[in-house]
């Protein structure tokens, strides 16, 4: 039986699920003490899960302080199914499969530089094709990373060409039988910080992912927020400077940053090793390019605070994975902003997995019919 949205759970169904996602191993003695939920329904309720496969059963826990009988413990049942996680760039796919416990089982990456759309898809199809064909396992789920607007799981604008006149949900849907989501990489950013990093007191986070376009992935009270059209968080169009018309995608994406660092290299190419010599030579020219590009990221941050009001801000883009000096930089300019900016802004794990993680969270939620609870998930372990 594939797992999926169209199975229509109960409240009760949900929340014994996400305990049990979330706490387990558990016993259902325990998962009706957490929820205050009668004995009986949630006992119900976890044999209906366990003789679906859902969750599995995996021993005995530990005697109640008064001598009772030893509790059965649950815990999600990850042996049978999996899900699939593939970024879009011009360059190159990322293919991420994991499990329903978002713990990974093998990533590859497929080239598709010069290659059209029609191909691309033909290339993707075999793989996965051959992925399902070769596991054991049930494919129960897959969703797309793009750079760019997605709304109504279509995409409306993305660098990638082609694309926007694609129904790629409904191709994928269509071949493989599972439901098929379409999300921006800076949203998915934004659910790797709510699902894998432990916040209790963080409901409200903004994810500022620098890349070829700058957007915002917004967790308001522990939502994902898209706004009208999926536009929430595109603000890479607005103005930075508006006497100038300078958007902020022309002075703070990492690509426009990339341009303007580039010829300033005796090498003409930017690469880690590159940048780490030239802030640790202080490189005058470098160090005022990077000067001048920190205190627009302060600004853009600070008109972040200003409008939503988040717990915590977190910066996301490789050139920040480089050299987290840079993150210095950028705190150090919004020193001399008004108003003073006293919310934590810090950097993201890594740039490209969190993303990707973030994939993984999103369609786990989505292939088990929890869109809406929250999960927390351990950060991740590679297994056989």
């Amino acid at each position: 039986m594939i797992i999926n949205k169209r199975i229509m759970r109960s409240s009760n169904e949900k929340q014994v699920l996400q305990q049990i996602i979330n706490e387990g191993p558990i016993s259902r003695s325990q998962i009706s003490r957490n929820l205050a939920l009668n004995k009986v329904t949630v006992s119900d309720i976890y044999n209906q899960l366990l003789h679906r496969g859902i969750i599995r059963e995996i021993g005995l826990g530990a005697s109640t302080k008064s001598g009772g009988r030893r509790p059965l413990m649950g815990i999600l049942n990850t042996d049978r199914d999996f899900v699939v996680v593939i970024s879009l760039q011009k360059r190159q796919l990322e293919l991420l499969v994991g499990r329903l416990d978002a713990s990974e089982i093998s990533r590859q990456q497929i080239p598709v530089a010069g290659i059209n759309l029609t191909a691309v898809m033909d290339l993707l199809t075999a793989k996965l094709t051959a992925l399902v064909t070769s596991s054991a396992k049930v494919l129960v789920g897959m969703i797309f990373a793009v750079d760019g607007t997605v709304a109504s799981n279509r995409i409306i604008t993305t660098e990638l060409s082609g694309l926007e006149h694609f129904d790629l949900a409904k191709y994928f849907r269509d071949q493989f039988q599972v439901p098929v989501i379409i999300e921006n990489k800076a949203n998915l950013a934004a659910i790797f910080e709510r699902d894998f990093v432990s916040r209790p007191d963080e409901a409200n986070v903004l994810t500022l992912w620098l890349d070829h376009q700058v957007q915002v992935g917004i967790v308001a009270d522990g939502r994902l927020y898209r706004g009208h059209e999926g536009r929430a968080g595109e603000i890479g169009s607005a103005y930075l400077n508006e006497a100038l018309a300078v958007s902020v995608d022309e002075r703070v994406s990492q690509q426009a940053l990339i341009d303007q660092l580039q010829p300033l290299l005796d090498s003409g190419t930017l690469s880690e090793a590159s940048l780490k010599q030239a802030i640790k030579a202080h490189d005058e020219a470098v160090m005022a390019c990077l000067t001048t590009w920190s205190k627009d990221v302060a600004v853009v941050i600070q008109r972040l605070t200003i409008n939503f009001a988040p717990d915590v801000i977190v910066l996301n883009a490789e050139i920040l994975d480089w050299d987290p000096s840079l993150l210095a930089m950028i705190q150090h300019e919004l020193k001399w902003l008004k108003p003073v900016i006293t919310i934590p802004v810090i950097l993201t794990q890594d740039h490209i997995e969190t993303m990707l993680l973030g994939g993984l969270a999103a369609i786990i939620h989505h292939a088990l019919g929890l869109d809406e609870l929250t999960l927390r998930f351990k950060q991740p372990r590679n297994e056989p």
